[in-house]
């Protein structure tokens, strides 16, 4: 077992699958991603431990229908390297049935065909700095149902300025201070002190808690949900004042 030496700016991604159509379309979503290295490909476990032992790569995604198939896979990528972020790529299912055990420690478990795929790319970087990822769908809408939060989170998350919204939802896709900082056309010292006043209302104590927090949430997508099911958009809450009405 090794421990390899991490970049923090390119996110070197293996993709793994016994299925050729899948790893093109996993290439295709990361391609503009600037900060994504496809290190390989692989469509068999051989092939897949050999890669993860001569490309050294920050993430393993790989897809997989059963969860045998999941566990021997982490285990064995985990003795060649225990430093290597996972995640997967499975059913709905087999994804609930993962987030519920939680046998195997997995950086994302994330759901095949769901809209999560469309960011990718952000969700594989922010598992790379330390964030854990889950996708799940709710039967009724089939669309990702984000976990309850409690009414105190929706409301310190109503109470944030539209420029601290921004900054937020930038870190909770993995973005730099440098990068959040350019478009915005302030300095990175004013998104720092913009962080520390964003932590500060949160309750978080570290960027990584400050990401997952607003991933779990539902606040990147824009809908938190309260305990009691409901959404920041309905009448339960105030728009004026960010609070419960």
């Amino acid at each position: 077992m090794r421990i390899a030496v991490r970049s923090q700016n390119c996110v070197k991604v293996h993709l793994a699958s016994k299925d050729v159509l899948t790893i093109a379309g996993l290439r295709q979503l990361l391609k503009p991603c600037s900060f994504i290295t496809v290190t390989g490909t692989s469509t068999d476990e051989a092939t897949t431990m050999s890669a993860l032992t001569s490309e050294t790569p920050d993430v393993l995604l790989f897809s997989a229908s059963t969860e045998p198939d999941v566990y021997m896979v982490a285990r064995a990528a985990r003795a060649i390297d225990e430093s290597l972020k996972i995640v997967v790529l499975t059913t709905e299912v087999l994804a609930a049935r993962l987030m519920a055990t939680r046998q195997m420690r997995l950086e994302g478990v994330l759901v095949s065909g769901g809209d999560c795929l469309q960011d990718i790319g952000a969700i594989l970087r922010m598992v790379h700095h330390g964030g854990q990822v889950t996708s799940h769908y709710d039967d009724s809408m089939h669309r990702p149902a984000p976990p309850s939060v409690s009414p105190k989170i929706v409301a310190r998350l109503r109470s944030l300025s539209a420029r601290e919204s921004t900054i937020l939802r930038e870190v909770a896709k993995g973005y730099t201070n440098a990068e959040i900082a350019k478009p915005l056309h302030v300095s990175v010292a004013t998104i720092k002190a913009d962080l520390a006043r964003i932590m500060n209302t949160m309750g978080a104590f570290s960027r990584v808690e400050l990401a997952v927090l607003a991933v779990q949430s539902g606040f990147v997508d824009g809908f938190p949900r309260t305990q009691s099911g409901a959404t920041s958009d309905s009448p339960l809450f105030s728009r004026q004042n960010g609070s419960p009405a």
